[in-house]
């Protein structure tokens, strides 16, 4: 996806990843300690720690810069699943080294970056992240009127459920997300109740039950995302965005999500501590693309964390040398709103 929040936790998206990124953690903070070693080095490299949030995007990057970080850097990395909102404060304590994608959060951008400058903006990641509402494209061919809310709100009874009755449903993700969607569905008067699935991945069953049944559904969702290459979405248009109603209490947000330009951030002493390292998060910058590619190597063709990093990497070098070698990315705030 941010949530007020603003898009806060997209509880980790049920790929089981629990498991798997602990083992990727495991062998690949082994290979960077025989590294290390092997180097000569009297002095061991600090341990460089990267957040892991609750969806694929996250995982994906953390894998590849895992992997870069050992194979090519030497330092030992493990990777920590946290919070989007408890990772501003856990980088200003020095307890995680790095979060190579930041969905906004304007109001702790504040205080930590600009405001006691423990923790940097290591420039834009690459992809720009979109949240919104979404319906399958089927219903949408069925219900052209659905491309707006306003459809949505005439057309409301084409989504009641037998949980929400006699109201519509609209799927959401986690209650951590921390959405706008209660307050649209209010202000806009949509006769639609939010229904938190529980998880990023508990939402995704629902989001496939009802797609491959041709059922009807709306749920809010966002870009980048590896399955939106699998099956067919339609968003569903919003009053737009604007800084007025940007700054409304979040109880009375009636306009869309703002765009999110997707950024890194690391502890403000990384680079002294761990130079190399501080370079090369600077440098990082893919596409929504290359991090779709390695979420479905992970999520689809059941490829471990190291063996999907690795086969990127592999394929690409010559990005992987931009990482190592290049100027870092340009460097843009969030905005307010997000």
């Amino acid at each position: 996806m941010v949530k007020s929040e603003k898009r806060s936790q997209k509880v980790r998206r049920g790929l089981k990843w629990g498991t798997g990124a602990a083992a990727a953690t495991v062998l690949l903070a082994a290979c960077g300690s025989s590294a290390a070693s092997s180097s000569g080095s009297t002095t061991p490299k600090p341990t460089i720690t990267l957040v892991t949030n609750s969806w694929e995007g996250s995982l994906a990057n953390n894998v590849v810069a895992q992997y870069v970080i050992i194979h090519k850097l030497g330092y030992p990395v493990k990777l920590l699943d946290l919070a989007e909102i408890p990772e501003f404060s856990a980088i200003a304590t020095g307890s995680v080294s790095a979060v190579l994608e930041v969905w906004g959060h304007y109001n702790h951008y504040q205080t930590y970056v600009n405001g006691n400058h423990e923790v940097v903006n290591a420039g834009l990641e690459g992809p720009t992240g979109n949240i919104g509402w979404y319906i399958p494209t089927y219903l949408m061919q069925a219900h052209p009127e659905l491309a707006t809310w306003q459809g949505v709100q005439k057309d409301w009874q084409l989504f009641v459920s037998p949980q929400t009755a006699p109201q519509g449903e609209f799927l959401d993700g986690a209650p951590s997300y921390v959405t706008n969607d209660a307050a649209l569905v209010n202000t806009l008067k949509i006769n639609l109740k939010v229904v938190y699935a529980g998880s990023e991945a508990a939402q995704l069953s629902q989001i496939e039950t009802a797609y491959k049944a041709k059922q009807p559904i709306i749920f809010y969702w966002y870009t980048p995302q590896y399955i939106n290459h699998l099956y067919s979405f339609s968003q569903v248009q919003l009053p737009p965005f604007t800084q007025t109603c940007a700054a409304l209490p979040p109880a009375q947000i009636n306009c869309a999500y703002p765009p999110y330009y997707l950024y890194k951030m690391m502890g403000a002493k990384l680079s002294s501590t761990a130079p190399a390292v501080a370079k090369f998060i600077r440098a990082f910058h893919w596409t929504s693309a290359d991090q779709n590619s390695v979420a479905y190597d992970m999520a689809v063709n059941k490829m471990s964390g190291p063996a999907a990093a690795a086969a990127f990497v592999n394929s690409h070098q010559s990005l992987v040398n931009s990482w190592l070698n290049g100027s870092a990315t340009a460097v843009q705030a969030p905005v307010k709103g997000t």
